[in-house]
């Protein structure tokens, strides 16, 4: 008597397969992501606020913000209004006071999106320079926005003003 033959093989076959395909199969489980922030995380809270006003014909003004994210890392934050879309405003720190019209570029910063009137890139513009905040209150320096050639918006920093709004 034959046990096996070929007619009856391929169903038990078959059959062992999906048993060992079932078997073997192994059971996901879908977490959901931990968006919990650790203690402190995310939180930036020593920072220097100076105003920008507009330059004469213009209407952008707003704020550049300087955060001291750690001692070789200072994040800059620019807040601009009445600005164009469709057009990209470049920004840089300038050696002096305004009045000086210094064309000495100190630090270029990011360029700005007219639609937002923020740093187009990210919502900061990185300086990787040890101890840049800790020395901004020694500065003799301002920013300013240009649109081309053209000075939209600009304010000093550094000796040159009192911030606005502080955190140490």
């Amino acid at each position: 008597m034959r046990i096996f033959n070929k007619r009856n093989s391929i169903p038990v076959l078959g059959l062992l397969l999906s048993m060992l395909a079932l078997l073997s199969s192994c059971e996901q489980n879908k977490y959901e992501p931990n968006t919990n922030v650790a203690p402190g995380g995310g939180t930036v809270t020593t920072y220097k606020s100076y105003t920008l006003t507009s330059a004469t014909g213009a209407t952008v003004y707003g704020r550049v913000v300087f955060y001291k994210y750690s001692s070789s890392v200072t994040l800059v934050e620019m807040g601009l209004y009445n600005t164009t879309s469709g057009t990209t405003y470049a920004s840089s720190i300038y050696q002096g006071k305004l009045a000086e019209s210094s064309a000495t570029v100190l630090k270029p910063l990011g360029s700005i999106s007219g639609a937002t009137g923020e740093f187009s890139g990210s919502k900061f513009y990185t300086i990787n320079e040890a101890g840049f905040y800790d020395k901004l209150a020694s500065y003799s320096a301002n920013v300013k926005i240009m649109a081309g050639t053209a000075m939209v918006a600009s304010g000093n920093i550094g000796i040159n003003a009192t911030p606005v709004a502080q955190s140490q």
